[in-house]
């Protein structure tokens, strides 16, 4: 996740740059673990069952299998991580999209603020920064909380593979 690398940018002040990657770092972080811990736990028992089945199919065709029916019986075993991994996939790019749509609702408010002649007042634009910072923080919070329930529909869904 890298949401607010373009809205750093437009920080002025290496202070509110800061503030902004510290937001990125910690949604980040968070994001990462639950993705960690869902590919430790749901995707790699997946997987090991896949390549299990794919050996199953060498040992099936032996020497003497046609080269087709070992590949068909070895993409038929590889569907349920195919599946599974699209699972995890399109939770993640759903989470992504919310946490960009709340990103961009937080400049939109920011940009309904600056009135004409702002950029050349440090103060009311480090003001409008300062409400920019706070509803990307609360939305960081948000997203955070939302992270434990979309951890446990995915392991719900792997649960069936």
């Amino acid at each position: 996740f890298f949401f607010l690398v373009s809205i750093q940018s437009t920080m002025s002040s290496p202070a509110m740059q800061a503030r902004a990657q510290e937001l990125n770092v910690r949604m980040e972080g968070q994001a990462r673990v639950v993705f960690d811990n869902v590919e430790r736990n749901g995707l790699r028992r997946i997987a090991k069952n896949s390549y299990k089945c794919v050996v199953g199919c060498f040992d099936k065709a032996g020497s003497t299998g046609s080269s087709e029916a070992l590949q068909a019986c070895s993409q038929n075993c590889q569907i349920k991580y195919q599946q599974a991994n699209a699972i995890v996939q399109q939770e993640s790019h759903q989470f992504q999209n919310r946490l960009n749509r709340s990103m961009a609702e937080c400049q939109d408010k920011a940009r309904d603020m600056i009135q004409p002649g702002m950029e050349n007042d440090p103060t009311k634009i480090a003001r409008v920064e300062e409400q920019l910072l706070a509803c990307m923080s609360k939305s960081v919070d948000q997203h955070i909380k939302l992270l434990a329930p979309m951890k446990q529909r995915i392991e719900a869904q792997l649960k069936k593979f």
